[in-house]
C-alpha cells in the first residue's frame, strides 16, 4: 500500500523571492531587501507587520516567510491549529548565529541575545508562537545528501495519531559559508494532512531520494 498524505497548502522562501500556493508571488526586487527580509518584509508579503521579525535569526526568518506565502492561518483554523504539529529538517542548522556568537566572544561584548538561537528549535518555536501551533515539534538535522527525514517523519506522526495536521519542510539559511558548507538561502514549508484533503497527495519519500521536496517546490509556483 502507498504510504501518502495530502498537502493542504505549501511556502517557500529562496534566493529568487516568496512564493506560495495559494497565490503569493514576490521577488527580493519587488521585496526591496536581500533575502531572508528585514522588518518591513513581512508586511509587504502578508500585508501584517511583524514587529519581532528582525530580530529572529536567518532560519527563523526565512520560515515565517515560507508560512506567509502558504497563507497557514488561512489554511487552519485555530482549533486546528491548537493540534498541528512541527517537524522541519536543516543540514547548516544555525550556522550564521554560530559564527556570530563566536565572533562576539572576541569582543568587549559578547553577543548573548543571540546565543538562543544557537539551537534549531528555536526557530520552530518562533512558528509556534506566531500561529499558536500547539502540537509535538520536532527539528532534525541531516545530511546534504540523505534530505526528506522531515517528510517521512510528519507522515509517521499522521498515521501514529500524534497530530492530525504537520506544518513540515526544510529550512537552510547563512550568510555565508562555514564548517565545510556552502552558505544556503531556502526555507520550505508544507501543510500535511491525512489523505484525500488537500491540493494534492504526497508520498513517502525514498530513502535516497535525491530532491523529495521537488512536488512541493512545483506546488508553490
Amino acid at each position: 500500500m502507498t504510504r501518502a498524505v495530502s498537502v493542504l497548502a505549501c511556502g517557500v522562501m529562496d534566493r529568487t523571492g516568496v512564493y506560495g500556493s495559494r497565490g503569493t508571488s514576490k521577488t527580493w526586487a519587488e521585496l526591496e531587501a536581500d533575502p531572508p527580509g528585514t522588518g518591513k518584509t513581512v508586511f509587504k508579503v502578508a500585508g501584517k507587520t511583524d514587529a519581532t521579525f528582525r530580530r529572529i535569526d536567518f532560519p527563523a526568518r526565512a520560515l515565517v516567510l515560507a508560512c506567509e506565502a502558504a497563507g497557514l492561518l488561512h489554511v487552519l483554523t485555530e482549533a486546528q491549529r491548537a493540534e498541528t504539529a512541527i517537524c522541519v529538517e536543516t543540514v547548516l542548522g544555525s550556522l550564521t548565529t554560530d559564527l556570530d556568537f563566536q565572533r562576539s566572544l572576541g569582543a568587549d561584548v559578547v553577543q548573548a541575545g543571540i546565543f538562543p538561537y544557537s539551537l534549531t528549535s528555536t526557530c520552530l518555536g518562533e512558528l509556534a508562537l506566531r500561529y499558536q501551533l500547539r502540537g509535538p515539534t520536532v527539528s532534525i538535522s541531516v545530511l546534504e545528501h540523505r534530505p526528506g527525514e522531515a517528510l517521512r517523519e510528519s507522515i509517521r506522526m499522521l498515521e501514529s495519531g500524534d497530530a492530525p495536521f504537520v506544518v513540515t519542510g526544510c529550512a537552510d539559511a547563512a550568510r555565508e559559508a562555514g564548517a565545510g558548507c556552502e552558505a544556503e538561502m531556502r526555507a520550505l514549508v508544507a501543510v500535511l494532512a491525512p489523505r484525500g484533503q488537500g491540493l494534492a497527495d504526497l508520498e513517502w519519500p525514498e530513502e535516497h531520494a535525491e530532491a523529495p521536496f521537488e512536488p512541493l517546490l512545483r506546488l508553490c509556483r
